[in-house]
């Protein structure tokens, strides 16, 4: 089923990818929720890493308690039948090595790479997946608990066609895609509605992910001027590591 209703939603502006941010952080130390819990099943998760065996994934999604606060009020602007599906949140540093050397290695194999330099690959692969730092104050943008993968479902559970799957790295995923190529009304306006009631709740966007959105990393603090307001975390906290199942 999809969005049969006449809402109007505004275009998706074009904007650049983003080059650092404000790295002075603005400390707030809120503590990580599961969101499925914490918003009482108004929001539900289908953990991505974990169905796809990627060692070191969580079975929950758990993100900072102002990120859940903020994505619940979002989720309160969709139209009646619809939810919120989150795919990934906070994300251990594991999971984050694991997915960067799966598409560091995709590239290199890849035809068009073949005369690709290793600093060329590492700046191609950087474009949709984080380098993973660990032990930085501030590392890849997951780490912070601030960071949300998510769609949208109807009220079968259906995930309404966003014009590209997650995690496809190609030029269909970014957000702006089909305000330019035109080719899509229905991607087109599922994403401007996903757009637009998540940039209403305070987040931001990554332009080259349509599904990625931010609060409080350094992602949101180059596109808001702010400063940086969560740290990274690497590790899953104690009192979640009874409460969930970790792949692997």
């Amino acid at each position: 089923m999809e969005n049969s209703k006449a809402e109007k939603y505004n275009r998706i502006p074009s904007r650049s990818f983003p080059n650092g941010g404000n790295l002075e952080l603005a400390r707030k130390d809120d503590r990580l929720v599961n969101i499925e819990e914490y918003s009482a099943g108004r929001i539900i998760c289908r953990p991505a890493y974990y169905l796809r065996g990627i060692k070191g994934a969580l079975n929950k999604a758990l993100m900072r308690e102002e990120t859940a606060d903020r994505l619940i009020k979002a989720a309160s602007r969709l139209p009646d039948g619809f939810r919120f599906c989150v795919l990934d949140a906070w994300r251990p540093y594991e999971v984050q090595r694991s997915l960067y050397c799966e598409y560091f290695c995709e590239l290199a194999f890849r035809q068009e790479y073949q005369t690709a330099s290793v600093t060329e690959l590492h700046k191609t692969a950087r474009r949709f997946v984080s380098f993973p730092e660990r032990g930085k104050e501030i590392s890849y943008v997951h780490s912070s608990g601030g960071a949300v993968d998510l769609t949208i479902i109807d009220d079968e559970g259906n995930e309404l066609c966003m014009g590209s799957e997650f995690d496809e790295f190609s030029e269909r995923s970014n957000t702006d895609y089909y305000e330019k190529k035109g080719k899509d009304a229905q991607a087109r306006h599922n994403r401007r509605m996903l757009y637009q009631i998540m940039n209403q709740a305070g987040f931001t966007n990554l332009p080259s992910e349509w599904w990625h959105y931010d609060y409080g990393d350094q992602f949101w603090s180059f596109y808001t001027g702010e400063k940086t307001i969560y740290s990274s975390l690497y590790d899953i906290p104690e009192e979640f590591k009874e409460k969930v199942v970790i792949h692997g």
